[in-house]
């Protein structure tokens, strides 16, 4: 079977509704034989067990989906970017609360709650990225997370680990995070800002400024040659390859 004829079956399995039944057919495709539907049906899932899943319940399709998620990256068919990217791109648009065209996630990124993440158009994600959606995440367009990020939206209770507290995190358009950068709780981060390397934001970012630091303040405004954010080059792959241009 080529690449190509995979992500069709593929393709055509999340469209159909991925419930129990496609799941198993699914995780077929990529090498995870011997699953019937029930035992799927069974799975439960880190998120089925954090306190906001009640509510905030996944479905069935929508458990099934992110499992298919966490499989692809535990085989060889999550090195193939073109097959990876397009699935992801495909499971990102059905489970996501919203999800642009263009987006392009590598290896080994997760979250735990995916139906609290908005998306645009062009986003981007590294390998390696860390989602806490509890508290929701949003991201605009063209915004990119580099290797290795984390975004947490809650925090809980020194006394009582079940007591948590969310808030949400805002990313703006042609925003920027750097490698093993962490967002904190409630921290919107203006449009074209940019947080480096290793920072640990705790505050908002203003506009088209650049912070770093532990904590993250800011250092100087962001370069840009250009007069229009269009001028602004931030695909993530070569040749805008996987994204809308």
């Amino acid at each position: 079977m080529t690449t190509k004829e995979r992500l069709e079956q593929m393709n055509n399995l999340i469209n159909a509704g991925l419930n129990s039944k496609h799941a198993v057919q699914a995780l077929a495709l990529i090498g995870f034989d011997g699953f019937d539907a029930d035992e799927l049906a069974s799975f439960k899932l880190w998120t089925d067990y954090l306190p906001i899943a009640r509510e905030y319940p996944y479905s069935e399709e929508q458990r099934n989906l992110h499992i298919l998620w966490e499989c692809l990256d535990k085989t060889p068919y999550g090195m193939n970017c073109e097959f990876a990217i397009p699935l992801r791109q495909a499971i990102a648009k059905k489970l996501f609360k919203k999800c642009g065209d263009g987006f392009v996630a590598n290896e080994n990124c997760k979250f735990n709650l995916g139906t609290n993440i908005e998306i645009g158009e062009n986003v981007s994600w590294n390998s390696g990225c860390y989602i806490d959606a509890k508290g929701g995440v949003k991201m605009g367009d063209f915004a990119m997370l580099t290797e290795n990020v984390t975004i947490f939206t809650h925090t809980h209770s020194e006394h009582d680990h079940m007591v948590r507290t969310y808030n949400g995190v805002e990313i703006g358009d042609y925003a920027k995070i750097y490698t093993a950068a962490t967002i904190l709780p409630g921290v919107h981060i203006g449009k074209g800002g940019i947080v480096a390397t290793g920072a640990i934001v705790t505050h908002d970012v203003e506009e088209f400024t650049l912070v770093a630091g532990i904590p993250a303040k800011p250092l100087r405004k962001r370069n840009f040659d250009g007069e229009n954010l269009e001028e602004m080059n931030q695909f993530m792959m070569g040749n805008k390859e996987f994204q809308k241009h």
